[in-house]
């Protein structure tokens, strides 16, 4: 008897995840000038960073080694974004409170928000990358190799965005002046995931902090040495380095829970998620 209840329970969660994820794209592609915009503003920055570094001209390893941090830049970017927009708009609106009127749990909506966020960045990321391919392999000869045990730091990566976004959307909804932050947080992971200059690089004191502290550097570093470097996913595993990135990610995941779910919990006991 009680299998049914639970079953009902489990598909208004997912259709409710499936209507807010639908909610979400839907307004993306209404707003499509900012998302146009939103795209030629990351392929032109990373051309503008890499020809800064380059001492005027482009290099080819550098660019090997730097374009999927910089793609992991991009999805973080958006996602932190759209988490901390998204609640603060539909907050000012009185559109948040309602939402969560519903015998459904918060986190349903929670993750349904995340869902778009995170789809949002990576078809954004999904551009530039045909961009910055057709560019590669036709203008610049840069080497480029793929390999599929690169999609588990890849996804461990995903991860850790989706962790550090939820963590951002809590704090939106406490702290002011939430944008400035986020340009800030974003500078800095674009200095030390590898996006701008590779992670072997940097001091040994300020690449420890930077896989410690910046969200996707360890999983990037990961996959720079399976696609760049060629390296076995078993070696990059006894390492350390992979183990280390999927525990950051788990971390981080379970502090953006926790916080977020927390400001929503704060928000309704105290009455401030409405207009």
């Amino acid at each position: 008897m009680g299998t049914a209840p639970a079953a009902l329970g489990l598909g208004l969660g997912l259709n409710m995840m499936g209507n807010e994820t639908n909610k979400a794209l839907r307004v993306m592609w209404v707003h499509k000038a900012p998302l146009v915009l939103q795209t030629a503003n990351m392929i032109a920055f990373y051309w503008a960073l890499q020809f800064f570094v380059g001492g005027g001209r482009f290099v080819p390893d550098l660019l090997a080694m730097t374009f999927v941090a910089y793609l992991a830049y991009i999805v973080s970017y958006i996602a932190l974004l759209r988490m901390a927009g998204g609640v603060l708009e539909e907050m000012y609106t009185g559109t948040l409170e309602q939402s969560l009127l519903s015998p459904l749990r918060p986190w349903v909506a929670s993750t349904g928000r995340l869902a778009a966020a995170l789809v949002e960045g990576l078809i954004t990321a999904a551009i530039v990358t045909v961009f910055y391919l057709v560019l590669f392999l036709l203008v610049l000869d840069v080497e480029l190799t793929w390999r599929w045990s690169a999609l588990i730091p890849l996804a461990i990566t995903l991860a850790d965005i989706a962790g550090f976004a939820l963590f951002i959307g809590g704090v939106a909804l406490v702290v002011n002046s939430i944008g400035a932050i986020i340009h800030v947080i974003q500078g800095i992971v674009m200095f030390l995931n590898g996006a701008l200059i590779p992670v072997f690089v940097l001091p040994t004191w300020l690449a420890l902090t930077s896989k410690i502290f910046v969200p996707t550097t360890l999983g990037m570093d990961a996959t720079r040495r399976t696609l760049i470097a060629a390296e076995p996913l078993g070696q990059v595993w006894s390492d350390g380095t992979l183990p280390w990135a999927l525990l950051h990610a788990a971390v981080l995941l379970l502090l953006g829970w926790t916080v977020y779910q927390a400001a929503i919990r704060r928000g309704l006991r105290e009455g401030r998620l409405g207009a």
